[in-house]
């Protein structure tokens, strides 16, 4: 899920008229405002439609492309994306459907999904709705779903593809420029649906490449924000955006310095060790804890009577001490993010560059 933290006013967008339809076999829910699908609907034409001169050195192999064109980027988006709600489509509710009796693949859950208790909960850009209804499904195994299109879609694979769109996607203070519908607004709406796409990836312990808590040291410390793949959902977003953007006709150099910026938070989001401090920082905490352990065992050593709470808080120290021992040998230790198998787990059908340009030219004969 991609959040940002901050609040801002929504910017102004028609909300009169509401109506589902497909584009390009993306079924697009009512709950979207008609203003909205029109961006959208924009968004993957452009997509579909760019020429692709330069390529980012990491792209085609993170998003293991036969070749890196438009329409090979419509297909990567259309496997992962089949359906697109509104922000104010509820997933709980008279929505929800489930059905018992379904086996899921016996296949370990990603630990962090145990531990989710301090989830990015500010602002949602957008969420993989689909990925989370398989995980929450697989995990209390009953199969989840949502009424869409006149029928009931289950989550079988967090490949299912139904993707909702947050109050982030349009805010106004979010864009890269003051001209919605421009290039450099498109690349970062475009980077987003990238980003969630790649949650529908992965099986075992990094199905969906849910996000982990950011470490100590991290400006998102102890948010659900971070990921340790080196191909997981920041990685995809990064690569992405580096590729729209080196192909971008009319950024400006502010643009391409705010899109750089986003390309710099994503990969900042990869972390693989348990910390971020430096070995001076360490170094520091490490002659702090000695001082005040010295000091307490000096004190005990002379007040032996009464001393149960120094004791604690002596034996307390010392595990912070070893905590900074572990760390600093850690920092000293090479460790890279690990690039995982982005097969996704269950069952779903992989649709050919051929029939998704076909559905793609189709609606665009239709606009």
């Amino acid at each position: 899920m991609k959040k940002i933290i901050g609040m801002t006013l929504m910017l102004t967008l028609s909300t009169a008229s509401e109506a589902r339809e497909r584009f390009a076999g993306i079924y697009l829910d009512s709950s979207i405002p008609a203003s909205q699908i029109r961006i959208i609907k924009d968004d993957l034409a452009y997509l579909y439609s760019n020429p692709i001169k330069d390529v980012d050195s990491e792209f085609q192999s993170m998003a293991e492309l036969t070749k890196v064109d438009g329409p090979h980027l419509y297909n990567w988006v259309y496997n992962r994306v089949k359906y697109i709600i509104g922000e104010e489509y509820k997933l709980r509710g008279r929505n929800a459907v489930t059905k018992k009796g379904h086996t899921f693949p016996a296949t370990p859950l990603p630990p962090s999904l145990l531990k989710r208790t301090n989830r990015y909960e500010r602002i949602s850009i957008m969420s993989n709705a689909g990925a989370e209804l398989y995980l929450t499904g697989k995990l209390a195994n009953v199969l989840r779903g949502l009424k869409l299109d006149n029928k009931s879609v289950f989550a079988p694979s967090p490949r299912v593809g139904i993707i909702q769109v947050g109050e982030g996607h349009f805010l106004e203070r979010l864009l890269i420029n003051k001209e919605l519908q421009s290039e450099a607004n498109k690349i970062k709406r475009l980077s987003t649906i990238f980003h969630e796409a790649r949650h529908g990836d992965g099986h075992s312990e990094h199905v969906g490449f849910i996000h982990s808590k950011c470490p100590p040291g991290h400006n998102l410390s102890g948010f659900d924000a971070c990921e340790a793949y080196s191909n997981g959902a920041y990685s995809i977003d990064a690569v992405a955006t580096k590729t729209l953007l080196l192909n971008c006709k009319t950024c400006s150099i502010e643009d391409k310095t705010k899109l750089s910026a986003t390309i710099a938070d994503a990969y900042s989001r990869v972390v693989v060790r348990s910390h971020l401090k430096t070995e001076a920082q360490l170094l520091e905490e490490m002659a702090t804890y000695q001082r005040v352990i010295d000091f307490y065992i000096g004190f005990i050593a002379a007040n032996p009577k009464g001393a149960e709470a120094s004791i604690k808080e002596l034996e307390r120290l010392q595990k912070q001490m070893k905590e900074c021992e572990a760390q600093l040998k850690e920092l000293k230790t090479p460790v890279h993010p690990k690039k995982m198998d982005a097969k996704p787990e269950g069952s779903f059908e992989e649709v050919s560059v051929e029939k998704s340009s076909s559905l793609m030219k189709s609606s665009l004969l239709r606009k």
